[in-house]
C-alpha cells in the first residue's frame, strides 16, 4: 500500500497471507503450492480481506479535510455551513426588434441564438409577438453553464438558429454575468479552511479573502491589504480563461460590502491584480528514457499552477528548475528570450498589487 500519506489501516499483503499459510498448516493443513486449487481459494480469500482494509482505510480518509474529495468534502463544507461553487449558467438581456408581419406568432422558451456559432444562448420564457413592428427584452441563458457564457458582450448581434421572418434583429443589451465553473476539490478544500473565519465581523484580512473566494470559482486567489485608516484593498487574481473579470470584481464588491460582512468603518475597494509577464525558455537535458516529455510538462504546469495562481507571491523561477529535477531531469536552463517583465530571470519579489502570468516554452534533448 501507499505509505507516502497517512492511513488509518495499514497493511501488508504479504504478511498477511504467510499468516494465512501458517495458521492453515496449524489447523491441520498440507503444505501449499503454487496452482493447488486450496492455495488458489485462500489467495482469493486474500484479495476479500485486501478490498475491506481498502475500504474501510478510505472511508475513514473521506472522513478527514485533508483527504476528502468528491461528495465526501461536500458533507465537510455542509457541516461547516460552506457550500461548494456549483457550475451556473451565464444570463444577459436581449433586445428583439421585430417586422410588422401582421401574424401573432410565438418564440417558445428555450430557443436558441448565437452570436459566433461557438456559444449559444436560449431563450428563458415564451416571447410573444404581436405582427407589428416592436422592440422586445428578453432574458437568455447560456445552453452551457461555465464561465464561457460571460463572453456575450453587450451590443453584440446574435441570430436565432432557426430563422424567423417575424424577427428583425437581436442584440444583446446587457453583458452575460452569472456564469460559473464547478469549484474544483482543492480550490473547495482551501476555501473550508478559511471559512471559520467568516464568523468574525471585525475585519480581520482572512475574512475579506474568504469571503471574496466564495464569489466565483474563477477566483484564484485574493489578498486584503491595509490600504490607509478605514481603507482595505481586495485584490484579485482571476483565472486566464474569466471572459468578463469585470463582472467578478462587481459581485465582489458586492459581497464585500453587506452589512454582516463589513465593519461600518471600512471602505472596502475591489482590484484586478496586475499582471507582470514572465517567459522561460527551457532546456532540458535527459539522460534516462524512462523520462517522458508528459512528466516534464506536467512539473511545468504545477510550477504555473503555484505561480500564477497567486497574489503577491515572489517569482521564483528556481523552483521551476527543481520540479524538472525532481521529474528526472539531468540538466535544466533558460534558453535565449527568458525574462521577467523584460528584466533578468531571477527570484524577485512582487507586491501584493501583482501576480505573475507568464508563457513556458520546453526544449528537451537527450544525452
Amino acid at each position: 500500500m501507499d505509505n507516502k500519506e497517512l492511513h488509518y489501516l495499514t497493511y501488508d499483503d504479504e504478511e498477511i497471507w504467510n499468516e494465512m499459510i501458517v495458521n492453515y498448516v496449524n489447523a491441520g493443513g498440507d503444505l501449499l503450492y503454487p496452482g493447488d486449487e486450496k492455495e488458489m481459494l485462500l489467495r482469493s480469500v486474500l484479495a476479500d480481506f485486501m478490498q475491506v482494509f481498502a475500504g474501510v482505510d478510505n472511508a475513514l480518509r473521506m472522513k478527514t479535510l485533508r483527504y476528502a474529495v468528491g461528495d465526501y468534502l461536500d458533507l465537510i463544507g455542509e457541516l461547516r455551513n460552506c457550500y461548494r461553487i456549483e457550475a451556473a449558467q451565464a444570463a444577459a438581456t436581449v433586445t428583439i426588434t421585430t417586422n410588422a408581419t401582421g401574424v401573432e406568432e410565438k418564440i417558445d422558451a428555450g430557443t436558441p441564438m448565437t452570436a459566433d456559432g461557438s456559444l449559444y444562448y436560449l431563450t428563458k420564457e415564451d416571447i410573444y409577438l404581436t405582427g407589428q413592428q416592436a422592440t422586445i427584452s428578453a432574458v437568455v441563458i447560456a445552453e452551457q453553464a461555465g464561465v464561457s457564457g460571460n463572453g456575450l458582450l453587450s451590443g453584440t448581434q446574435l441570430q436565432l438558429v432557426t430563422a424567423n421572418d417575424a424577427v428583425y434583429s437581436i442584440y444583446a443589451a446587457s453583458d452575460a454575468t452569472g456564469g460559473n465553473n464547478r469549484e474544483s476539490d482543492d480550490a473547495y478544500r482551501e476555501r473550508i479552511r478559511l471559512f471559520g473565519i467568516n464568523s468574525i465581523t471585525t475585519g480581520p484580512a482572512v475574512q475579506y479573502e474568504a469571503i471574496a473566494r466564495s464569489v466565483s470559482s474563477t477566483i484564484l486567489d485574493a489578498k486584503a491589504v491595509y490600504g490607509g485608516p478605514g481603507n482595505v484593498n481586495v485584490y484579485l487574481a482571476l483565472s486566464f480563461d474569466e471572459p468578463s473579470p469585470q463582472s467578478i470584481k462587481t459581485a465582489v464588491k458586492d459581497a464585500l460590502s453587506d452589512r454582516d460582512t463589513r465593519p461600518l468603518t471600512d471602505r472596502v475597494y475591489v482590484i484586478l491584480a496586475n499582471n507582470i509577464p514572465y517567459t522561460l525558455n527551457v532546456e532540458c537535458t535527459i539522460n534516462n528514457t524512462s523520462v517522458s516529455t508528459s512528466t516534464l510538462e506536467a512539473a511545468i504546469d504545477e510550477y504555473q499552477e503555484w505561480q500564477d495562481s497567486t497574489v503577491g507571491l515572489a517569482f521564483n523561477p528556481d523552483r521551476l528548475k527543481a520540479l524538472l529535477y525532481q521529474a528526472g531531469a539531468s540538466l535544466v536552463e533558460f534558453g535565449e528570450g527568458s525574462n521577467f517583465n523584460g528584466d533578468t530571470v531571477e527570484y524577485t519579489p512582487i507586491s501584493y498589487e501583482d501576480r505573475c502570468m507568464g508563457t513556458i516554452t520546453l526544449t528537451i534533448e537527450s544525452e
